[in-house]
């Protein structure tokens, strides 16, 4: 049976697939600029849907997020092999190329329009600042060696309340975590009313191993607006995950800034948990910055952390060093890559957005914090 000719309707629809989101993407484009704009879009159209679908996903066990990543895998490697396969039966092998790679290009683009639309416009919206009034004044050695000698005195204290298993190492029942992590921003919105909204509780990834082997602890997945978290990774450090995450459902974009709240969250939780965990991710932020800033200064506020608190920090450290990788590389300069196409940058951080937001805060915002004496 002869070959048919594609119709006239068929060209238009094929067509319709790459024009339909390249004008979405090219209308954002126009209107990122305005964030009056972006600020109706989050708040009034993503949001509410976002809101909607992670209402649905909740009622079932697992991660619908996690669901559609490997059905996207698994339907990628399919196309590849039918490519493969066509390409070595069928006739008109360059032709036949062209159109599979226009196909694979038209999905890349509807996938990239649906992001952009979904979760892009969240970085040309409202920032942190512009919401709560904290200013990312930067910082220098001296508050940050104040700043790291109090949270390592925090940790330190912490450490000795939560439960550890026969190893020493930070323990605790990850059904429970989940349960609770939810309630632990109450505080917070109090002083941060800006950060109400519908909040679903995380879920566990079932392929953790694979995203701990691409270097990431979690991710938002803005179309289900599902928060999954890695359970692979050191414990000690699930629970400030689990407040990094459902940071992102409140619409911080920003990956420093959802550290900077998780961190206040957790730090002044009664929960212990979440402020162990809270504090030790304060820990290993402001140890980095100070390290750079000033070794002398680091060494001498480091030797205030506990042997307990330190042998989760030698945990961590040996876990990820033993998945180094260049997977893990790809994928966190691509990553990288996508979050600097929407303008995330630090390029008004001396020591990165988290630690100078920590240091605004705790110096200038609110020095006289609960949980600072």
């Amino acid at each position: 049976m002869p070959q048919q000719k594609p119709t006239i309707p068929s060209r238009l629809r094929s067509l319709a697939w790459v024009a339909v989101p390249a004008a979405l993407l090219g209308l954002f484009q126009l209107c990122k600029g305005s964030q009056a704009w972006m600020n109706v879009w989050v708040r009034q159209v993503t949001s509410p849907i976002k809101s909607g679908v992670s209402w649905l996903c909740a009622f079932l066990p697992f991660g619908v997020a996690e669901v559609i990543w490997a059905a996207a895998i698994l339907a990628g490697v399919g196309f590849l092999a039918r490519t493969v396969y066509l390409l070595i039966t069928r006739k008109g092998r360059r032709k036949r190329l062209l159109r599979r790679v226009l196909a694979l290009g038209s999905a890349a683009l509807i996938a990239y329009a649906g992001y952009t639309l979904m979760w892009g416009a969240n970085y040309y919206a409202d920032s942190l600042a512009d919401m709560t009034g904290l200013v990312d004044r930067g910082t220098n050695a001296s508050e940050l060696y104040t700043l790291l000698v109090a949270f390592s005195d925090r940790a330190s204290g912490l450490a000795e309340a939560v439960e550890r298993d026969e190893d020493g190492l930070y323990v605790q029942d990850l059904d429970a975590l989940f349960a609770q992590a939810t309630t632990v921003y109450d505080g917070l919105l109090e002083e941060f009313p800006c950060l109400e909204g519908a909040v679903r509780q995380p879920k566990p990834m079932v392929f953790s191993r694979i995203l701990s082997y691409m270097g990431f602890t979690g991710f938002y997945f803005p179309f289900t607006g599902e928060s999954m978290v890695n359970v692979d990774q050191p414990e000690y450090l699930v629970p400030f995950t689990l407040l990094h995450e459902l940071s992102h459902q409140r619409n911080i974009a920003s990956e420093e800034e959802c550290n900077f709240l998780a961190i206040l969250a957790g730090a002044q939780s009664d929960n212990v948990d979440f402020a162990y965990s809270a504090c030790m991710a304060a820990y290993i932020h402001l140890s980095n910055a100070l390290y750079k800033a000033d070794a002398d200064l680091w060494a001498d506020a480091a030797a205030h952390l506990s042997e307990a608190a330190r042998a989760d920090n030698t945990a961590n450290s040996r876990y990820w060093a033993a998945l180094e990788s260049p997977a893990k590389t790809a994928s966190q300069s691509v990553y990288s890559g996508v979050a600097k196409s929407y303008g995330e940058a630090d390029v008004m951080s001396s020591y990165g957005a988290c630690v100078d937001l920590l240091a605004a805060y705790y110096f200038d915002y609110n020095p006289d914090a609960q949980f600072w004496n």
